[in-house]
């Protein structure tokens, strides 16, 4: 596939940089904001803006897991199983989505779009439980645990290789069915996010979706804005700066969901 370079593309860098900061300090990858960005404002493809924002998705989770990792707050061996059927799921999805029209790909991301508000919108500041013996259990690897990181992660991988999002909510909604504390939750979930991403862009350069312009000039810039945000973090009361990235991010998502439907 071939793609005409417009000089729109030149403040993708900025886009970019804004989008990495926010999620490095919230959590996520970024790619319920990138694919709508990119067809809305910049007409990109929704095939071409799905890969780019897997691109740009991965310097901003392994930025994250390498800091929560460092923290203790990453769960290896479920990540792995979670990671596994995540790469499986993801390229699934990427097959499904050379088979899906551009005009019903983009209807269904508009609804997803629209569906992230929900938990978004009712986000509760989660707070950091540390308790040794829960902990020590939740180690052992077991048929339970197999099977329920399995499903979500399969799940997951599947948003990411359709849509081009992070896939964050079923591995998250599937380490607390785990019984996972939320640090522990927020730092396996951008471990396994990785995988999805890496397994995601390479599935859609597999099949031609891939503009390296692109992905060099917003996945760039969100790697940077990646960096910055943990250390800009410290510096922000998280009160005032939870309050209104939740406001903003509700309704961005909502009309971009809106928009990509309707348009």
């Amino acid at each position: 596939m071939s793609f005409d370079f417009t000089t729109s593309y030149l403040f993708l860098p900025l886009f970019g940089f804004v989008i990495g900061l926010l999620v490095s300090m919230f959590g996520g990858g970024g790619g319920g904001l990138y694919v709508p960005l990119l067809t809305l404002l910049f007409n990109v493809p929704i095939q071409v803006a799905v890969a780019t924002s897997l691109a740009s998705i991965i310097p901003t989770t392994l930025v994250g897991a390498y800091a929560h990792h460092k923290q203790g707050n990453v769960n290896i061996q479920i990540g792995l199983i979670f990671g596994a059927t995540g790469i499986i799921g993801t390229l699934m999805g990427v097959y499904f989505s050379t088979l899906i029209t551009p005009f019903i790909l983009r209807k269904l991301f508009g609804i997803l779009a629209i569906l992230f508000v929900i938990p978004v919108f009712f986000r509760k500041k989660k707070k950091m439980i540390e308790q040794s013996d829960k902990l020590d259990d939740l180690k052992i690897i077991n048929l339970k645990k197999v099977s329920i990181s399995s499903i979500f992660g399969l799940l997951s991988g599947l948003m990411s290789g359709l849509f081009g999002v992070s896939g964050g909510a079923p591995v998250a909604a599937g380490l607390y069915t785990l019984g996972f504390p939320a640090n522990i939750v927020i730092g396996t979930s951008v471990f396994v996010l990785f995988f999805n991403a890496v397994t995601g862009l390479l599935g859609h350069l597999a099949v031609g979706h891939i503009n390296f312009i692109l992905i060099i000039l917003l996945g760039g810039s969100a790697a940077i804005g990646a960096l910055i945000g943990p250390r800009l973090l410290k510096r922000i009361k998280a009160e005032i700066l939870d309050k209104w990235f939740k406001i903003i991010l509700t309704i961005l998502l909502a009309l971009m969901g809106l928009m990509m439907i309707i348009k």
